[in-house]
């Protein structure tokens, strides 16, 4: 706290010493004796702001860095599903439970893969239930657990087997 106060108080102590000079050169006086002029503190802060050169902005402190794995870590078939359900909840917007065909389409663009759940809709009404979502999700999930040992793993989550590319049921 003591660097600002002396840097306020040195400006001060310039500023009346400039009114003290200013004072002399214009009564054309040059005696060591004259009197200092009676100056309101507020013109000596004024006039001491009015010197001082602003300070340059502070950067911005640099963003945190994001963890993030190395490779994703294998998932079980509870994870899988709470992860699809996030994306499900995502473009249900009126969280009645079911995602109709303008929310599919709304949701196409932010979700990856929501394209492809129009063929979940096992009735073919237009209208994919969470039990038809969660079916399919589950489906999806035996297909790509290749050693069956109730994960999967990064490696079996890049080979997608022919076997998916059809909808189950199909």
């Amino acid at each position: 706290m003591r660097p600002p106060f002396l840097l306020l108080l040195a400006t001060l102590a310039i500023a009346a010493c400039s009114q003290q000079e200013r004072a002399t050169l214009t009564t054309g006086e040059s005696d060591a004796t004259v009197e200092p002029v009676e100056v309101p503190a507020e013109d000596l802060l004024e006039e001491a702001a009015l010197e001082v050169e602003p300070l340059p902005p502070r950067p911005l402190p640099p963003r945190p860095a994001q963890r993030r794995p190395a490779e994703p870590a294998p998932m079980t078939q509870d994870q899988m599903l709470a992860r699809a359900e996030r994306g499900f909840d995502r473009a249900d917007t009126d969280s009645d439970g079911v995602v109709t065909t303008a929310e599919l389409n709304a949701a196409a663009e932010a979700l990856p893969n929501a394209r492809n759940w129009a063929r979940a809709d096992r009735d073919g009404d237009g209208r994919l239930t969470r039990d038809e979502f969660r079916s399919v999700v589950a489906w999806r999930f035996q297909r790509m657990d290749a050693d069956r040992d109730g994960f999967v793993s990064p490696a079996e989550r890049r080979a997608r087997p022919a076997s998916e590319t059809s909808s189950p049921g199909q």
